[in-house]
């Protein structure tokens, strides 16, 4: 993890849920780095803890061990990313217009050339139209949209989205990752595994109370020993090919599947994990193959294959 500019190294948490009773655990010795200016989406199913992450590495919640270290200071007890928090449940600005709140908070942090930088982020959220409405008279994503503004304002080394992506839609949020927030350090929380794959960002997957793993689809569905499923066409009707592929290692299931594509046969191999693929390729090889596609992997099924 050298020269990481997020780092979470080896951390337990817990929650006290009385005087009286044991801490609840939440997190179980959770590793992982981030680089200066990546972009993660943080995926799990409910009580996963994704909000609780965003809370280590706001320092509002202190591991009960190990460290959450942002840009090489530990975060807990400092509040240091808080100014770039925006959350649906977050507190609500006061009863001023966008644009006088965003100079009010422009002017407390020195940020130069204040009127501009204003104008430029609130024409990419198209918000510039809102400029002089009052924040209380905003829609829910309007909102939401000028708590961004303030959070790319703001100087947080590391800038966390808890649940808006749903308010704000898939492709918002790519326009806003590749514009205003490119180059910042940057973590999305979201519910729908939909919305955590279209994103196309690195993957960071919790299931229960630990980090299963970080990166891409393909990847975590490799480490995870997720099955496969490869779509093969071969020339002509193969019932020998069949019958080898059904047992050969790693083979789950064969199926021919109807097909008016071409003059061949299309035959749907699920196997254990990708760790058999090459030697699936190799056994395809060996037939007058046409055509091989390896099928998307839901990241729902990922999940419901994890014990």
């Amino acid at each position: 993890m050298d020269g990481a500019f997020v780092e979470f190294r080896h951390v337990h948490a817990s929650y006290s849920v009385g005087r009286a009773l044991p801490h609840f655990p939440v997190f179980r010795d959770i590793s992982f780095s981030l680089e200066s200016g990546a972009h993660v989406v943080v995926f799990g199913n409910g009580a996963s803890g994704k909000s609780t992450l965003l809370k280590l590495l706001r320092g509002t919640l202190v591991p009960d061990s190990g460290s959450v270290i942002i840009n090489g200071k530990k975060a807990e007890g400092t509040s240091v990313s808080e100014a770039g928090y925006v959350s649906l449940e977050q507190e609500a600005l006061k009863n001023e217009t966008v644009y006088e709140a965003l100079h009010s908070y422009g002017i407390s942090q020195s940020i130069e050339h204040l009127p501009a930088r204003i104008g430029e982020i609130l024409q990419v959220l198209g918000m510039q139209l809102n400029e002089q409405r009052n924040i209380s008279h905003l829609s829910t994503s309007e909102k939401i949209k000028v708590h961004l503004a303030r959070a790319a304002l703001s100087e947080a080394p590391i800038l966390l989205f808890d649940d808006i992506l749903d308010v704000l839609g898939v492709e918002e949020m790519k326009t806003l990752l590749t514009t205003i927030f490119r180059g910042r350090t940057v973590c999305v929380t979201t519910r729908s595994a939909t919305m955590a794959e279209s994103l196309d960002i690195p993957i960071l997957l919790l299931h229960k109370f630990t980090l299963v793993c970080m990166g891409t689809k393909n990847e975590i569905a490799h480490a995870t020993g997720t099955s496969r499923v490869i779509d093969a066409w071969v020339e002509g009707m193969r019932y020998d090919l069949l019958r080898k592929l059904r047992s050969h290692p790693g083979v789950l299931e064969v199926r021919l599947i109807p097909t008016n594509q071409f003059n061949g046969t299309c035959l749907r191999i699920t196997i254990r994990n990708s760790r058999y693929l090459p030697a699936l390729y190799d056994a395809l090889s060996q037939v007058p193959l046409v055509t091989i596609e390896e099928l998307p992997i839901p990241l729902e099924d990922i999940l419901e294959s994890l014990p």
